[in-house]
């Protein structure tokens, strides 16, 4: 597998090669042994090109990537033959001793060339570029649907320390108002009552506590697996929004349908020539008598094979490469339409977030302040607990929507990014 990694570390069109010998070092260890129910270590150092080189790297399809320089490189050898397929040798034995016997022998060999058709040869050395220039639109095009997967693991794992942070402040909250009320009590100034009520919501902020911590470690989980790696960046991933507003020709996975597009018309003019049939040269040479009284005669022969005709043979034996051609095409233009719809989506909620964001701000330090003064208000005997309680509630809910929709706009700024076709 290092080895491997190694060879896709130094394609140049994906990843700078100083990026992932370090990381190759890291991860061999960490790939025996099992992932267990412990959080990953964070590292202040590692950086998104970083984990992007190992996921790239762990990724199953990049097991296509031999597969397809393989077949690119055939398409390509094919088209620089001198000949248009594959040599064969002839052989015809003729004896006349099993029936008429008057000594007739004559035999004939020689080798038959498949020849190239006008403009066949050209079209093929065609088709091999094409496959080539797919194989380099694939690789950029994987590229891409990398880094949109750990772009979104990524956002996982934000959206999962959040809910875990939250849900401590929760917990010192509900802290907070244990101590207030068990010294109330102490002093009988509040009933058992209140008291165990207080205890059962720090309990309750307990319980929560466990699960967003379980569901920081799935996150991880599924980042681990993608990527190979035992560590996870410090800080939350963050992106500079791109200032491209519209989707170009250049984006990957654009760039690889148009491919295919090229590929599927080489493909049809390729399956027109071979319905046509190629012309054929044979040379070889005869020895022959005519009976066991003459003289073996040798000459040298040359035969040539031309088809013709046949029309409607070849648009029958075309028409799927034609309707092949026709696919790639619609499936270009879908998802053209597809990534500007996203875009345009993704532009939108942007937009409202922008809007919504300072009063989401405003909301959340009112509803802390509030919550500082009706716990104050309660160890002055000035409110009841229900009151502190629904204070802290508050509070709590109004910091989740400030933080998740900051969290939010990260994740669709890095949406943004992603479709508008960024590598990272």
């Amino acid at each position: 597998m290092f080895s491997t990694f190694a060879r896709f570390c130094a394609n140049r069109h994906l990843l700078p090669g100083t990026l992932c010998f370090p990381l190759a070092l890291a991860t061999l260890p960490l790939l025996a042994a099992e992932y267990g129910h412990d959080h990953l270590d964070t590292s202040a150092s590692l950086t998104f090109q970083e984990i992007f080189a190992s996921a790239l790297e762990n990724t199953p399809e990049y097991l296509e990537a031999a597969v397809r320089e393989g077949q690119a490189g055939d398409y390509a050898a094919a088209g620089s033959r001198w000949i248009a397929g594959q040599p064969s040798l002839q052989l015809n034995y003729y004896d006349d001793s099993t029936l008429d016997n008057v000594g007739l022998k004559e035999m004939e060999y020689g080798v038959q060339l498949p020849l190239w058709r006008p403009g066949q040869r050209s079209a093929s050395r065609d088709l091999g570029q094409q496959y080539e220039a797919q194989v380099d639109a694939w690789k950029t095009d994987l590229a891409w649907v990398v880094a949109g997967r750990l772009r979104s693991m990524l956002a996982d794992i934000a959206r999962a320390e959040l809910g875990m942070q939250l849900q401590e402040r929760a917990v010192t909250d509900a802290q907070r108002l244990v101590n207030v009320t068990q010294t109330l009590f102490d002093a009988g100034e509040v009933a058992r009552l209140e008291l165990m009520q207080a205890q059962s919501l720090l309990a309750e902020k307990q319980a929560d506590l466990l699960e967003a911590d379980a569901e920081m470690i799935d996150a991880e989980r599924a980042y681990f697996i993608y990527t190979g790696l035992g560590l996870r960046p410090a800080a939350t991933h963050t992106e500079a929004q791109s200032p491209r507003e519209e989707i170009g020709s250049d984006h990957p996975r654009l760039l690889y349908l148009r491919s295919s597009v090229d590929l599927a018309l080489a493909n049809v003019r390729q399956s027109e020539n071979a319905a046509k049939g190629n012309p054929t040269l044979t040379i070889g040479s005869r020895r022959e008598r005519g009976d066991q009284y003459q003289n073996y005669i040798s000459s040298v022969g040359i035969q040539l094979s031309i088809p013709f005709g046949g029309g409607s043979y070849v648009s029958a034996q075309t028409s799927s490469a034609r309707r092949a051609r026709v696919d790639a095409e619609v499936e270009y233009q879908n998802a053209l339409r597809r990534l500007n719809q996203g875009l345009h989506e993704v532009e939108h909620d942007l937009f409202i977030l922008d809007q919504e964001e300072p009063l989401r701000r405003t909301q959340a330090d009112l509803s802390r302040q509030r919550f500082d003064m009706a716990l104050t208000a309660f160890e002055a005997g000035e409110t009841t607990l229900a009151q502190a309680v629904i204070a802290q509630q508050e509070a709590l809910e109004s910091e989740r929507a400030l933080q998740t929709l900051l969290l939010q706009r990260e994740k669709l700024i890095t949406e943004y990014n992603q479709l508008i076709g960024i590598l990272p």
